[in-house]
């Protein structure tokens, strides 16, 4: 198994297809399948870098349950208007000791794709994916990963302010 660095965080995903969720390619961003051999991608809209359209918060189709081996949810579950939904869908998508690497918004401004609804926190994550066994979690601040619920500072003006972060993980699905 190849070990992926992604922001920061070292993580080894578990074997088997890999699903790339929000694979579209818009403006000149790369197409996160090619970092796997097994990569699919999959998005609610058709166009480049996507072989499944599929809405998320609708029900999964019986051929991708228990389907993946890892699944890769970057900066997707704050545009989705149900997260729980989501997560839930993702989780029956994933083979039973499968792994999942997941990067959410923390502190971020808003952005469109087309809508832009919520913001997660770390202690977020076991709530929405309590079939995942989180093995690392923290925020990715400044390219800098911290785990744990430490936050970084910015001052200007002579005011305290949190920067820019993100909620960012690594779990794998509990077996039964």
């Amino acid at each position: 198994m190849a070990e992926h660095s992604t922001h920061s965080l070292k993580y080894e995903p578990a074997e088997g297809p890999v699903l790339v969720v929000g694979s579209k390619i818009y403006d000149g961003r790369p197409d996160w399948r090619l970092q796997y051999p097994t990569g699919i991608g999959l998005d609610m809209l058709p166009g480049d870098g996507v072989d499944l359209v599929h809405n998320l918060e609708d029900k999964t189709p019986e051929n991708l349950l228990g389907h993946f081996g890892h699944i890769d949810c970057v900066s997707i579950l704050e545009h989705t208007q149900r997260p729980w939904i989501v997560s839930e869908n993702l989780q029956g998508m994933l083979r039973p000791g499968g792994s999942i690497y997941l990067t959410v918004p923390f502190i971020w401004r808003h952005h469109g794709y087309p809508f832009d609804y919520w913001r997660i926190t770390h202690s977020a994550l076991p709530v929405l994916f309590p079939q995942i066994e989180w093995k690392n979690v923290g925020y990715l601040t400044g390219g800098q990963f911290i785990e744990g619920p430490q936050k970084k500072y910015g001052r200007q003006d002579g005011h305290k302010f949190l920067i820019k972060s993100e909620v960012v993980g690594f779990g794998v699905k509990k077996c039964d």
